[in-house]
């Protein structure tokens, strides 16, 4: 067995992390990821990466503008940074920066776009002229685009202590700073909050206080209520300068942080400096639309004072009473006011208007208002009156009659109306019923209206004076106590003549039931005064800021000045009211806060009932956690919930360990420096929370539950994942919410406060709370009245568990509890306690247990220690586990506390899986990187007799080796996906640690190579078996993982192709080369014995992947230059060409291999293939021309007769590679006549006996083509032999393409170029061949002939005039602007059928075409034969297009029957690369035409989007695939086919070539610039 892998040693500093967010095609944020919190570690640094796909819409000039101050300057708002996304496109696209500050950052994307107009696919099926629309796409103007703004939000660093304070290890406490008493003393209070366990401070508002006394209605925000100090006559800067002080203290010494609350929102109602400036607030001279509102209201309050001279009773004590009032209010309150006047139009005065408008007689109606007026009748014609006499503007009820008509217009409309000889009275009557009618529907808005200000009074009058929680309950309706809260605050000026009397009447503020926070309810838009929705605040006036500073200056100064004094002495905020504060006031608020506290800590609490409205909040202001409630919770089940919903991951997630990949940042700010790290996805994310067990506002347990409940409350929300909060006198037990207005007591100076009420306890619970910060795995289990959670920290896997038995009211003693089983897991008890109340008379609570009347005290309870619970361990066949039994007495109001630690564990496994794993592949080569990748379930019973894995759920993996897995990894990984079927299955048993461990063994016999990696499994694997099986998928996970990262690295490594590291897409294309090229046994190069590390390269997988099946002619040399060449796989492919060129028989190169046991020669196009491999070989090849000289043993020694493979005579003679081109060149000139050996049923079923006959020659008289085929067989790829009885078509093929074949015509070209090349050069010891008659014809000249004939032989003009001069049939065409297919077939109209081969000839004999002619044509393919992912086989309008194969259809319909259509519409992939190539070679070729002397760069790079643009489906694919690859073909438009190979070797070789081939001409086009710059 190999050695073990010394562990390093785990670094001290967590890596460098480069969080990556894939942007959508169009450039936007995912909707999944909407809210973006970047994840912080303590001393970790990073980088955010924003990532476009090359291709996608937003990839060209693609741009990121953030507020994140790139350039290191102070941030703002408004200024946004540009940053180009770096441009190659052979690359994703990515722009990146370093994080270094905390705050809330927006972005956009601006990038260009083709004007795609409406002309794209013109003559998609038609014949219309069409001369060349790719190339004038490519110079179509470009529109810019711009993305809608996005955010990403990164959290301040707090520290305490020297020591970083994570925002889940928060413990926070809400106090009262007037309850706390003078500054000077608070030192021995804040004692008391620092023993308990807190470690952050709420001061509600410590402002100078309003008329009303609330803290929440501040008198004046730049000023310290003087109760506060000693000496109240000190200024207000030297009220800042103790706060400060005493904060510093508080900080330092009893190791607190503190956030106060922040009101920005209201005033109080006597706030002296609003009588300096009224238009701070919602008067009747800036909001003139609030009138009719404040006279209802004032009205209101006027009969609040009148009452009794109504005859009413100043009590309310009865429903009848609220009846008799609401009665009296109709009649003596709004019918009176006759609001219905700020609604409607006044007709009288309306007309008075008209009538002299109509004298005047200067305004016409213009025709086309005319023409509506003639064409509308009845109700239709009567709204547009409306709108064209009224307008449609936003009418506001400010003023009496407000609403009024365009006397002009109106006059003028009604001449037209009466006609010519219509008279001035008779219009004006007509008016009187026009006037009447527009009224109705503002009268009916009116009756709606005042039935809601109805309504509204009535239940506001209702609950005040009728529910026993109400603070008017009891109280008579007069001056102090008004019938309904008034809505507006009258300022008293300084002097009389001082103030405007509309701008003394303020709104005050107050909040709406389900209202939309983002909508200004004081706004011209709203009508929540008038209607009196606004549940009123009466001591607050509402602050009306606008949209900027601009629009009330002072204002905005005056809070600006307020806030910054907070943010130099407090950590942190609370925005009191958050969601009735204006959003751009806050965020301006809070980056002036930012500027001098940038580390500032934002929680709020956000009423908006939904979470995308509170999203915005979090997004735009930076709320760094939300405040949520667990007094919310009405029963256990609930309780669990919220304990689930505001943080953590499951038990045994799937870190970012497992997401991570080693990558690079490049640091544009330190001269491109790379830094390595870890590339990781970010994560969709909720907002984070604050969890309360009560906050300041709401009722206690007591209240709402039980007394005893305070416990198991407070110790759920201590085992939260999140921020946790409490109100002072909780843990003290007060017996109910306190009145922050008239509460005038002080909070106790308790002499220990561990002793009172959960003293204890809770000290214990927020400690533990703060020391698990970094436990972000949590489990919550709620049974009965039971709820449990456990805590694991991911790394060490310890953890701590707690369980409360809630104390809800009707809670029971001993419900029942099915006891935890721990697997694997070791408990140590840590605390129990238990809370019991002692009893109280109801009638004396607020005084229970007070010793006298000037301090705060709880009730009277008693905290019991219970005992330990009873921890039993067992053993099973794997490991120990562990079951707990509660303590006796363990009733409601009961918790417990245990500690876990894993049995066995090794505590840095994690450190141990990620790590020795380069080293353990560091040996591996090409063919062993096959084996412990990939291989089918055929491939691996061929090798070592055992199968695939069989997942149950799931089915058979797709691949034997780590890719198998990895396929449903790279799915459950980043969804964290535990309840995947292979989940399940791990965490029932170890099958599949041992199947990975035992397949890697066995193959260690024959690849020595693989041990290392083997032991590297089976040292981990040892160790995570010792996990319990419920962690058993997350170190599955993390080990599969980081093997497969280095596995692929190890790869990439062995190929050094140029193209192979540009992108994640080239990475996945080179990774195919790894999945074809594996040994086989009995399927390789030659059938004589060999190594284990010989291979050979499968056509696909899974279909073509043993015995002869395995390696066939055609597809080896069409995949080679993409799979072999391009990935710098040289041997390789000079092995595959040498064993194919071994087996030479009759001139041809074999269609399906055998090993060279029995190879086939069926086909015409795979000698082709061959020549231009070995063409490729020659030019990219390290031994270039010299490969010519190599000698080849052969097969078949006098290339014509069969012998046996294992015969004396078989390699018994070798030619050179150069001696057996010029066979196949000699051959085919010569005519190639034979009959297959072996030929009939034996060999092939299907086939007729016609079809064995292979016949192939040149018509050296005319054209020069090579020509050949039947009608009974099929010689080049599109091979479908008919096999349906049934339909009456065995032994018929699909397409026999007989004849000269169009890009076997442009293969004979390419090579009748290059020897020609050769033999002028002295390269090729052959100049041409002997012609059948005996005579010679040189390859220069046979080249000549070919190049005069193509396009007159192929091509179909677009005008039929000049069909003569292309031998063209006009009644056989089908479409024009085209290339045929072939020439000369047995039946004509096949050779004008329109298919994609033609881009092979294209690509490989790009002289042969007229470039202009080329350019149509390929317009044609791209609007009729381009698919989402390949290319039809046939074009749509052919009468034999059926675009979905289905190889098991048994029916009888010839054109589909056994799947006959294989090549007839289905879209094959391979021919999609060179379609690419195509397209890249005739439209780069007629740009640098174009281009001469001009701009190269913007017409090419649209060319390349746009071919990157056609790979965005491909991209998807193959990152999706089971198989990790292209298809062989798909069914139409991009559909699944069953009957497809599911990775095909030419699918995602000629892929690569595409790309290797652009690659290729972008650096030509640099070098060109270069060039003509200098």
């Amino acid at each position: 067995m190999a050695l073990r892998h010394q562990t390093p040693v785990q670094p001290d500093s967590p890596p460098f992390m480069v969080w990556n967010l894939d942007l959508n095609e169009d450039g936007t944020t995912p909707h999944n990821k909407s809210f973006i919190r970047l994840p912080s570690a303590p001393a970790q640094s990073c980088a955010i990466r924003f990532r476009i796909l090359t291709g996608s819409t937003a990839s060209i000039d693609a741009s990121l503008h953030t507020n994140y101050p790139l350039d290191g300057t102070p941030y703002e708002r408004i200024r946004f940074h540009e940053k180009k996304f770096n441009f190659n496109n052979q690359t994703d696209l990515i722009c990146e920066f370093r994080i270094k500050r905390p705050g809330p950052y927006q972005y956009y994307l601006t990038y260009k776009s083709i004007d795609s107009g409406d002309q794209d696919n013109q003559d998609a099926i038609t014949n219309a002229d069409d001369e060349n629309p790719s190339l004038e796409r490519i110079y179509r103007q470009f529109k810019s685009r711009r993305t809608p703004t996005a955010y990403f939000l990164v959290d301040p660093q707090l520290t305490l202590g020297g020591q970083a304070l994570p925002l889940d290890g928060i413990v926070l406490q809400s106090v009262s700073p007037k309850w706390l008493g003078l500054m000077s003393k608070w030192s021995d209070q804040l004692a008391i909050s620092s023993k308990m366990g807190y470690n952050m401070l709420h001061f509600i508002p410590m402002q100078q206080r309003g008329g009303s006394n609330s803290p929440y209605s501040l008198y004046n925000q730049l000023e310290i209520s003087d109760d506060l100090f000693d000496t109240p006559k000190i200024t207000a800067e030297q009220k800042d300068q103790k706060l400060r002080e005493a904060l510093l203290e508080m900080t330092h010494k009893h190791k607190l942080l503190g956030v106060t609350d922040m009101v920005w929102n209201h005033t109080a109602y006597n706030s002296d400096w609003l009588r300096d400036h009224p238009e701070a607030g919602f008067n009747l001279e800036n909001s003139p639309h609030l009138r009719s509102a404040y006279e209802l209201d004032a009205a209101l309050v006027k009969f609040s004072h009148d009452l009794p001279d109504y005859g009413l009773d100043r009590m309310v004590n009865s429903i009848e009473d609220v009846d008799r009032l609401l009665d009296a209010v109709d009649r003596h309150i709004i019918q009176p006011l006759k609001l219905w006047e700020f609604y409607v139009i006044d007709v009288d005065a309306a007309i008075v208007a008209v009538g002299k408008a109509w004298d005047s007689a200067d305004v016409t109606v213009a025709e086309p208002d005319c023409a509506a007026l003639q064409a509308l009748g009845g109700d239709k014609r009567n709204k547009w009156l409306g709108t064209y006499i009224v307008g449609d503007h936003l009418h506001i009820l400010g003023t009496r009659f407000g609403r009024t008509i365009d006397a002009a217009r109106t006059a003028a409309v009604l001449r037209l109306l009466v006609g010519p000889g219509g008279t001035k009275d008779a219009a004006i009557e007509q008016l009187r019923k026009l006037l009447d009618l527009l009224n109705l529907p503002y009268y009916r808005e009116y009756d709606a209206d005042t039935k809601i200000i109805r309504r509204n009074i009535y239940e506001r009058v209702k609950y005040e004076r009728l529910d026993h929680g109400s603070w008017k309950y009891g109280k008579p309706i007069g001056d102090d106590y008004k019938i309904v809260d008034p809505l507006f605050t009258t300022v008293e000026p300084r002097c009389a003549e001082g103030m405007p009397e509309d701008c003394r009447h303020l709104a005050n503020n107050g909040w709406i039931w389900g209202g939309n926070p983002l909508d200004n309810f004081a706004g011209p838009q709203s009508k929540a005064y008038l209607q009196r929705e606004v549940i009123v605040w009466g001591d607050c006036v509402k602050l009306n800021y606008g949209l900027t500073p601009k629009d009330n200056p002072w204002l905005w100064e005056h809070m600006r000045q307020y806030t910054l004094r907070m943010a130099r002495a407090f950590h942190g905020f609370r925005i009191d009211n958050c969601h009735s504060t204006p959003i751009e006031l806050a965020e301006y608020l809070l980056d002036e806060a930012r500027k001098v506290n940038p580390n500032l800590y934002v929680i709020a609490e956000l009423f908006t009932g939904s979470e995308d409205t509170d999203r915005v909040f979090v997004q735009r202001l930076g709320i760094n956690s939300l405040i949520r409630e667990a007094m919310q919770a009405w029963d256990p089940k609930e309780m669990s919930r919220l304990a689930h919903r505001h943080g953590g991951r499951p038990i045994g997630s799937l870190a970012v360990d497992c997401l991570g990949e080693p990558g690079f940042f490049v640091d544009d700010e330190h001269k491109g420096i790379r830094i390595d790290g870890i590339v990781a996805p970010l994560s969709a994310s909720l907002p984070h929370a604050i969890f309360f067990d009560c906050t300041h506002d709401n009722e206690v347990p007591r209240q709402k539950r039980t007394l005893e409940d305070s416990l198991p409350n407070s110790a759920i929300v201590s085992f939260t994942a999140s921020a946790t909060g409490s109100n002072r006198g909780y843990d003290e037990l007060y017996p109910e919410l306190l009145n922050v207005v008239h509460e005038e007591r002080r909070y106790a100076l308790l002499d220990d406060p561990l002793c009172i009420g959960l003293g204890e306890a809770k000290a214990k619970l927020n400690r533990l709370h703060s020391e698990i910060a970094l436990y972000q795995e949590v489990h919550v289990h709620q049974e009965s009245e039971y709820v449990t959670i456990h805590r694991v920290h991911p790394v060490t896997r310890e953890g701590v568990m707690m369980i409360a038995h809630c104390a809800f009211k009707d809670a029971t003693e001993s419900p029942r509890f099915d006891s935890p089983r721990l697997d694997g897991t070791l408990v140590t008890p840590e605390f129990a306690y238990r809370l019991h109340s002692v009893e109280v008379r109801s009638d004396n609570l607020a005084a229970a247990g007070n010793k006298d009347d000037d301090f705060l005290h709880g009730l009277p309870s008693r905290l019991e220690k219970l005992d330990s619970p009873e921890i039993v361990q067992h053993k099973d066949s794997r490991s120990v586990f562990t079951m707990l039994q509660l303590p006796k007495g363990f009733g409601p109001g009961s918790v417990l506390v245990v500690r876990t630690r894993l049995a066995n564990f090794k505590p840095n496994l994690d450190w141990k899986i990620r790590t020795c794993a380069d080293e353990a592949v560091a040996k591996l080569t090409l063919g062993g990187l096959n084996v412990v990748l990939y291989r089918c379930e055929a491939e691996e019973r061929n090798a070592i007799g055992e199968g695939a894995y069989d997942v149950p759920g799931l089915g058979l993996l797709a691949y034997c080796g780590i890719q198998g897995w990895y396929t449903h990894l790279k799915h459950i990984i980043p969804n964290n996906d535990l309840g995947h079927p292979l989940c399940d299955h791990l965490r029932q048993g170890v099958w599949a640690l041992d199947y990975v461990a035992k397949r890697l063994a066995r193959y260690s016999e024959d690849y020595p190579e693989i041990k290392q990696l083997s032991a590297w499994f089976e040292e981990r694997w040892e160790l995570v078996k010792r996990a319990p099986n419920f962690m058993l998928p997350r170190y599955f996970a993390l080990t599969m993982h980081t093997a497969y990262q280095a596995l692929i690295c190890r790869a990439l490594e062995l190929m050094p192709g140029k193209v192979v590291n540009k992108s994640q897409f080239t990475h996945q294309l080179a990774m195919t080369s790894v999945q074809m090229l594996g040994h086989v046994n009995g399927a390789g190069l030659r059938p004589v014995s060999e190594t284990k590390v010989s291979i050979s390269m499968s056509a696909g997988l899974p279909h073509f992947s043993t015995d002869f099946m395995r390696c066939w002619g055609r597809d080896v040399f069409i995949a080679l230059d993409g799979l072999l060449l391009a990935t710098g796989r040289f041997a390789d492919a000079r092995e595959h060409l040498l064993a194919f060129g071994s087996t030479l028989k009759h001139g041809l190169i074999p269609n399906l291999l055998d090993a060279g046991r029995f190879p086939r020669y069926n086909a015409r196009d795979a000698t082709w293939f061959w020549l231009q491999a070995v063409q490729t070989y020659c030019e990219l090849g390290p031994e270039g021309l010299a490969f010519l000289d190599t000698p080849v043993a052969r097969r078949f020694p006098d290339g014509e007769t069969f012998v046996q493979w294992n015969s004396e005579e078989a390699f018994s003679t070798t030619s050179t590679v150069a001696e057996l081109v010029q066979e196949i060149m000699q051959r085919h000139a010569s005519g190639i006549n034979f009959r297959e050996w072996n030929a009939g049923p034996a060999l092939d079923s299907q086939m007729r006996d016609e079809g064995f006959e292979i016949s192939v020659g040149v018509d050296f008289d005319n054209t020069g083509f090579v020509s050949g085929g039947n009608r009974w067989n099929c010689g080049t790829w599109m091979d479908k032999m008919g096999s349906s009885d049934k339909a009456g078509i065995r032994g018929v093929p699909a397409t026999p393409r007989d004849g000269a074949d169009v890009e076997i015509v442009g293969l004979q070209k390419s090579t009748l170029r290059w020897l020609a090349s050769l033999n002028q050069n002295s390269a090729f010891p052959f100049n041409g061949v002997d012609k059948p008659d005996g005579t010679h014809i040189d390859y220069a000249k046979w080249d000549q002939l070919v190049q005069r004939s193509f396009e007159r032989h192929f091509w179909v003009p677009l005008d039929t005039r000049e069909d003569v001069q292309y031998n063209v049939n006009s009644a056989m065409v089908n479409r024009r602007g085209i290339y045929r297919d072939t020439y000369g077939s047995s039946v004509e109209w096949a050779d004008y059928q329109f298919r994609p081969n033609i881009s092979i000839a294209m690509v490989v004999a790009p002289e042969l075409f007229d470039p202009s002619h080329a350019l149509v044509c390929l317009h044609k393919m791209s609007a009729v034969l381009s698919a989402p992912m390949g290319m039809r086989t046939l074009d749509p309008s052919d009468i034999r297009y059926r675009p979905n194969y289905d190889n098991s259809n048994d029916s009888s319909d010839s054109f589909v029957a056994h799947g006959i259509n294989y090549h007839q519409g289905p879209e094959w992939l391979w021919v999609t690369g060179y379609y690419l190539r195509a397209q890249l070679q005739f439209i780069h070729s007629a740009i640098l035409e174009r281009s001469v002397g001009g701009n190269l760069l913007t017409p090419l790079k649209t060319a390349y989007h746009e071919l990157h643009a056609h790979m965005v489906t491909l991209k998807q694919h193959i990152s999706s695939s089971a198989y990790a690859g292209l298809p062989e073909l798909t069914n139409l438009d991009g559909a699944h086919c069953r009957d497809s190979c599911d990775t095909q070797a030419w699918s995602s070789g000629c892929l690569l070539m595409a790309l290797h081939d652009m690659i290729r001409l972008e650096d030509d086009v640099h070098e060109r610039m270069l060039s003509s710059a200098k």
